[in-house]
């Protein structure tokens, strides 16, 4: 069972919690949370919205939303105020989830998602592009400005990283097939302080 699967059941157990207040007195949720959680369905917990949302994680969420519905990370990196958090699998098909946030030091102390890295193929945008997907398939989709912002060596040969205005990046492999969609906010690039995924 995947991280994604699991992920499903507990948004379930989530919303059943929101709908009856079963939050015992120490509710200390803020009211953009609340928002977030009762935001949160099954239609629209695999949506990629660029600039937006994947799932029902969304961009400027304070991180304590993640951490309700996956637990503690895997694995952290945190420097200046920022960091990247990891969610993997116990099984052989794992599908890590990355999550950037960071704090305005001295406004505001809470630690906002900035970006979502997804690797599992189940989440899809509204034009249905996924994970595995051809980047003839994303040329097609988000045409104009589609472009290469970085490029890196892993595992399998060379990755690019082609990025888009609107708030949605694509991480390709040699063959041109998409392993990793990044969420993050439009114009405002993919580019973060601390890396999105693991560095071997």
């Amino acid at each position: 069972m995947t991280l994604f699967q699991k992920y499903i059941p507990v948004a379930i157990i989530s919303l059943t919690f929101i709908a009856c207040d079963g939050r015992g007195g120490t509710d200390h949720q803020t009211q953009t949370e609340r928002a977030a959680d009762q935001h949160l369905n099954i239609s629209d917990s695999l949506m990629l919205v660029p600039g937006q949302s994947a799932g029902a994680f969304r961009l400027g969420d304070s991180d304590r939303v993640v951490h309700r519905l996956l637990g503690n990370p895997d694995f952290s990196n945190a420097a200046m105020g920022k960091a990247v958090l990891m969610w993997y699998t116990d099984t052989g098909s794992s599908y890590p989830l990355s999550i950037f946030t960071s704090r305005d030091m001295g406004n505001d102390e809470t630690a906002r998602i900035k970006q979502i890295r997804i690797t599992s193929p189940h989440f899809e945008t509204q034009e249905s592009i996924h994970v595995g997907a051809a980047l003839s398939e994303i040329s097609d989709a988000y045409a104009k400005p589609l472009r290469i912002v970085e490029t890196y060596a892993g595992k399998g040969g060379m990755y690019s990283i082609y990025d888009t205005d609107e708030g949605i990046a694509f991480e390709l492999d040699a063959d041109d097939r998409c392993i990793a969609i990044i969420i993050h906010e439009p114009h405002a690039g993919v580019t973060s302080y601390l890396p999105l995924r693991a560095i071997n």
